[in-house]
């Protein structure tokens, strides 16, 4: 019989995972900022510096609060990775995302992309299908969504 290949990275983590408590009670706080729920991008980014925490906190909130999304709508989505990607730079990834303004995507946090072993993973979906970036870096991303979204 075959063994199964372990998911996880062979390297060690590099970031430290944002306490469960803390993500529920951000979640709490855009909750009250949704319309629809739909919680805009700007919007979120605002509280995140009025509240002096980073963007990507509340974005990987909303992975916990299902019936959220973040908006406008776009052609492209990112799907991003919030779970074991915590720990290999998936944050970064992601306040990296809300300072090019989203333009021409959304950002989608999830909870496993099951790419574990090549984290931090992001998945781009639109019209030329789903492009998956394992592990993913700023200059992937920008290269990527370049290309995609003509930003």
């Amino acid at each position: 019989m075959v063994e199964p290949v372990s998911k996880l990275p062979t390297r060690s983590p590099t970031h430290e995972d944002v306490p469960i408590g803390r993500l529920s009670s951000m979640g709490l706080e855009l909750e009250e900022i949704a319309s629809d729920d739909v919680v805009d991008i700007v919007a979120l980014a605002e509280l995140a510096e009025d509240r002096g925490r980073p963007a990507s906190h509340y974005i990987a909130a909303v992975s916990l609060a299902t019936e959220l999304l973040i908006g406008p709508p776009a052609p492209v989505a990112v799907r991003v990775c919030v779970g074991v990607c915590q720990r290999y730079g998936a944050l970064d990834n992601l306040d990296h995302l809300v300072a090019r303004k989203s333009k021409g995507f959304v950002i989608v946090p999830v909870s496993c992309l099951d790419q574990c072993d090549k984290a931090p993973a992001c998945e781009i979906d639109g019209a030329h299908g789903k492009l998956v970036i394992a592990p993913t870096t700023a200059a992937s991303l920008d290269e990527a969504l370049d290309e995609l979204t003509g930003s």
